[in-house]
């Protein structure tokens, strides 16, 4: 199986293309079974930009090219006490969510990399955020960690943009042999925002419809279909506010007090920051819910985030990292 037709799934943009070109590269080294050009391979980018559709291509792919070739596919929230069976052996490891890593495991993620990394064994992981960007509940990885992620190759997945959800429509629709006019087309890709899963279901839904229907599809029947998908999906300012609170561990409401402790305060601001970046509220509604705030505390905080990211290694991650699972 050619390396083309192998990944001949996969629908290459400008926002994965390196990434598919990387997996590619690592395919063809352990088809041939050499050690891989780079090592490891990071992966990261928010739910839907196709880092597991990635892997998983890769790991059939490699089960049928060389069924000799061991596979080990560990999720790191599930990494407990004790080493995962293969995580040595195996001739490719894959971890997937980094950032759900236990601080507890740090340790026994280096060794096991030092060890796979002596024998020239590969390694991929998949987060949502880079690896100077890794925290967890607010705690940075350590640097004895993230520096071995970076000594390897780094790559980020981009959300597909709206030029490549209608590309990816396009060839979705057309493996499906399913005829779409373009005014659909466009109103999907300029309103379905999730990432190629849920892309993929749009098109399997419209499959469905069309040979429900004894009339080719039309724009109003299908917007009118998936505009309570598009409008559940959308960020609210009642969904930061609770993925802000858990992820600083405080209840939303504190996010709605008048309390000025740094323990409630920062997350406000961050609450603040992503509403202006995530929804369509302006200042004043902004600030009338966390806590009756006029404008310009919410362009002063909204100013705040914005110069600390640059800055904060840590407080960038966690505003990436929520970032993510709201968009």
């Amino acid at each position: 199986m050619s390396r083309q037709k192998s990944f001949a799934r996969f629908v290459a943009a400008p926002e994965n293309r390196s990434a598919l070109n990387a997996v590619e590269d690592l395919v063809d080294c352990l088809q041939q079974g050499k050690s891989p050009s780079v090592n490891p391979l990071y992966l990261h980018g928010p739910p839907g930009s196709g880092k597991t559709h990635l892997v998983e291509m890769l790991a059939r792919d490699l089960a049928t090219l060389r069924r000799d070739v061991t596979i080990c596919l560990i999720s790191a929230g599930d990494v407990r006490e004790g080493e995962p069976d293969g995580a040595r052996e195996s001739d490719l490891v894959v971890l997937e969510d980094v950032q759900h890593l236990p601080p507890h495991a740090e340790v026994w993620l280096i060794g096991m990399l030092d060890d796979r990394l002596r024998r020239g064994r590969a390694t991929i992981f998949t987060a949502l955020v880079g690896p100077r960007h890794l925290s967890h509940r607010g705690n940075r990885f350590s640097s004895r960690l993230t520096n071995r992620f970076t000594a390897g190759l780094v790559i980020a997945l981009e959300p597909l943009q709206t030029p490549s959800r209608l590309q990816f429509l396009e060839e979705m629709a057309q493996r499906r042999q399913l005829a779409l006019g373009r005014d659909i087309l466009n109103w999907l890709s300029d309103n379905l925002t999730g990432g190629g899963r849920q892309l993929e279901g749009a098109v399997a839904q419209l499959e469905t419809m069309s040979k429900l229907r004894p009339h080719a599809l039309d724009l109003k029947t299908v917007a009118a279909h998936f505009r309570p998908q598009v409008e559940a999906t959308r960020p609210t300012v009642d969904r930061i506010a609770r993925q802000v609170g858990g992820y600083f561990r405080i209840e939303p409401k504190q996010l709605q007090s008048r309390r000025r402790h740094r323990s409630v305060l920062l997350p406000r601001q961050v609450g603040m920051y992503l509403t202006r970046q995530l929804t369509r509220l302006s200042l004043m509604q902004i600030g009338a819910y966390f806590g009756g705030r006029d404008h310009t505390t919410v362009l002063h905080a909204c100013r705040k985030v914005e110069l600390a990211l640059k800055d904060d290694a840590v407080l960038s991650g966690a505003v990436r990292e929520i970032h993510a699972e709201l968009a």
